[in-house]
């Protein structure tokens, strides 16, 4: 988990510092090129310690979400852009009064924000306006009325708690399913919580040659049990062999994933779309099994698609940003250094997806 609450370094406390003074003094963020030079003037760089404060929900927000955010022109920091706080970067001022001041202020105003979706339990029809207005709720906050501006500005960019149109002062619920908090520590700790990604699957190991081979005989036997019908294509010996073999080169491993690429490609499913019958699987045992745990067969044909992505760019070796993640859910490093491992990780990893589809269906036997 990342550690937004964690201290600063020297060089991030100045930046910061540098933003949060301009903004007391001015009620506007200073923009990149001025927080550069006199970074500069002390030392810094400012682009590298921007990109130094931890950080938090890449995948979803261009720079994520750190204490110190800005706008970005390419990979750099655009020069007229504003280096804006967020709540972690109120969270590092709070000796100052009216950094606590603005925190109250806003985790007041994420409060309501919350209460007001309940609304929708009583509309199941219509969808009712949720929207907050955040200086009808400093009102009833004794002194932050006159810092409705400032609370603004931060609210604009405060897209884990809050989505705010700063032209209205108006607001609903951000990234996180709710935000009713007391303390700044909690919402930042329920914000990393939320929004750190999940670990990628580790590389796992494979001592059994044959146990592919077997789970996806247990596959076929319960799926023909079940629904009357065979679901694998046995391909001919000397190819299906390749499953219990091991590798030592990137040949021998391209080999091994274009058999069982084939194979799962070439299941019985009705019907042509998708071409792929393991992608056809999931709709056709749904149709055929009401009681199914469809996530736990989502997820398993999912993780043996990625076989198929990999397999591709040996064939196609145009870069394609699903690679990279095609590698991690089958944890292995990218690009593929260690064919051995590499090819005793994607049988380890698909075995264990064919045993679960083989007990989804088994489960759901009518």
């Amino acid at each position: 988990m990342t550690a937004l609450t964690d201290p600063l370094t020297e060089e991030q406390r100045l930046l910061l510092g540098i933003a949060w003074t301009t903004f007391v003094e001015h009620e506007r963020f200073p923009n990149f090129f001025y927080v550069a030079y006199r970074m500069r003037q002390l030392g810094h760089d400012a682009a590298k310690v921007l990109y130094s404060f931890p950080v938090i929900g890449q995948d979803q927000v261009l720079n994520g979400y750190r204490a110190v955010g800005w706008s970005a022109q390419g990979n750099t920091p655009r020069p007229d852009g504003p280096v804006r706080l967020t709540m972690a970067g109120l969270y590092h001022l709070q000796h100052d009064q009216m950094a606590r001041d603005l925190a109250r202020g806003l985790l007041a105003y994420m409060q309501q924000v919350t209460r007001e979706q309940e609304k929708i339990l009583d509309s199941p029809f219509d969808l009712p306006n949720t929207d907050v207005n955040l200086g009808d709720v400093l009102k009833k906050i004794d002194g932050a009325g006159p810092l409705v501006e400032r609370m603004a500005k931060i609210a604009d960019h405060e897209w884990p708690g809050i989505h705010f149109n700063k032209m209205t002062l108006t607001g609903r619920l951000g990234a996180l399913p709710a935000a009713d908090y007391d303390t700044l520590d909690l919402y930042l700790a329920d914000v990393a919580a939320h929004l750190s990604p999940t670990a990628p699957p580790e590389a796992l190991s494979f001592t059994e040659p044959r146990a592919l081979l077997r789970a996806l005989n247990f596959l076929d036997v319960t799926y023909e049990l079940v629904l009357g019908e065979a679901l694998v294509v046995p391909p001919p010996m000397d190819r299906s062999s390749l499953l219990a073999l091991d590798v030592d080169d990137e040949a021998a491993y391209n080999s091994g994933l274009l058999v069982l690429t084939d194979i799962l490609r070439d299941f019985k499913v009705p019907g042509r779309k998708p071409s792929s019958g393991l992608l056809r699987l999931e709709q056709h045992l749904a149709d055929k099994l009401p009681t199914l745990d469809r996530k736990a067969v989502h997820e398993a044909v999912q993780l043996l698609d990625q076989i198929r992505v990999i397999r591709n760019s040996a064939v196609h070796p145009k870069p394609r940003p699903e690679l990279a993640l095609a590698h991690d859910a089958l944890g292995l490093r990218f690009p593929v250094r260690d064919f051995t491992a590499a090819w005793d990780s994607v049988r380890a990893h698909a075995e264990l997806a064919v045993s679960n589809l083989q007990e989804a269906i088994q489960s759901a036997r009518p």
